[in-house]
């Protein structure tokens, strides 16, 4: 190989992230397009934050704590002991003091207010909004109000409305796995891609592309409709367990019997018999910002395993192992398997 590709910068820890926003924050060091990153940062993820309200109980404590504290810096002792000031001059030392008091406790107000208006609109964000949008290699869980719960893939954005009177979950684009709680009295509804999903209780996977719709049902059933707005047109297909159902285009729904439990296992790659290299590397390439990049002949090999769906760099080296292929890191986000030129 020409480059490792293990070589990777340690990335912060969330708590390092979250102080370093803060720390930024008060010192009024971002820029109308960082605070921009920021709010983004904190929607991402509730541990986000979860860790920003932690900083601030620590940075409050320390506030007061440092109001408390005689600093003393040994540069500027002295064996020479200075003469009392006179009565005017303490006075004005005392108010200079208070004054000094008061502008840092309305410097820590103000940074509070500030970063309470922030705090507000992601709390607003996160609770009102009912939107759940997963980045690169993210996965995240979120339990809803009726018990059921969704699992999101990477680069998944969905909005979830639970009324009183039905569920609904409106996937834009990605994979979810929903986990559905029983309510007879509320319907459950997915959208996507001008497709319905209703289910009652059961458990079942969409996954919303370019290229169409495709339901897997890992347990119990659903009925898939069209939308009334739709460009594709069928009648109703009810489904149930190990079955998956896919629509694309214009054409009618093709139905297959399928593994459930590895069809939906979108944390892994698999790779059987049929199966060449691209075909993973595709599959790599959908869930993560690196990016993979393969020659034709090594891409048209077949090859047989099973690859951490958000671990690109791993799956590379088995690659070029397997394949006696060079693997070049060639910047931080792209990574070329290509064969040598002597095996050409």
């Amino acid at each position: 190989m020409t480059d490792r590709i293990d070589d990777n910068p340690t990335m912060m820890s969330i708590p390092e992230q979250a102080a370093e926003w803060l720390l930024r924050w008060h010192c009024g060091d971002l820029s109308i397009a960082e605070r921009f990153e920021y709010l983004q940062w904190l929607k991402t993820s509730p541990v986000h934050i979860a860790e920003t309200l932690r900083m601030c109980r620590m940075y409050s404590w320390l506030q007061n704590t440092k109001l408390k504290l005689y600093v003393t810096n040994e540069d500027t002792f002295s064996n020479v002991v200075p003469l009392g000031p006179r009565e005017n001059e303490k006075t004005n030392a005392r108010s200079a003091s208070r004054m000094k008091l008061w502008k840092t406790r309305l410097a820590a107000g103000a940074a509070a207010l500030a970063l309470s208006a922030v705090l507000g609109l992601v709390a607003k964000i996160a609770w009102f909004d009912h939107t759940l949008q997963t980045q690169a290699s993210e996965w995240r869980s979120v339990p809803l109000s009726d018990g059921s719960s969704i699992t999101a893939a990477p680069f998944t954005r969905l909005h979830h409305d639970i009324g009183d009177d039905q569920r609904l979950i409106s996937l834009e684009a990605g994979r979810a796995f929903f986990r559905v709680a029983k309510d007879p009295s509320r319907p459950f509804f997915v959208e996507a891609g001008g497709v319905i999903i209703r289910a009652t209780g059961t458990q079942f996977g969409v996954e919303s592309t370019d290229e169409g719709v495709t339901v897997t049902m890992l347990e119990g059933s659903v009925i898939v409709t069209p939308a009334a707005d739709s460009e594709v047109k069928f009648e109703s297909v009810p489904l149930v367990q190990d079955q998956q159902l896919i629509v694309s285009g214009s054409g009618q729904p093709q139905i297959a019997h399928v593994d459930s439990e590895r069809a939906i296992d979108w944390g892994h790659v698999y790779l059987s018999e049929g199966n060449t290299i691209g075909d993973a590397v595709a599959q790599f390439n959908d869930y993560n910002d690196i990016k993979i990049v393969v020659d034709e002949e090594t891409s048209a090999r077949q090859m047989r395993g099973r690859f951490d769906a958000i671990d690109p760099l791993s799956f590379a080296d088995t690659v070029g192992k397997a394949a006696q292929a060079s693997v070049v890191r060639e910047s931080p986000g792209l990574i070329h398997i290509k064969q040598p030129e002597r095996h050409r």
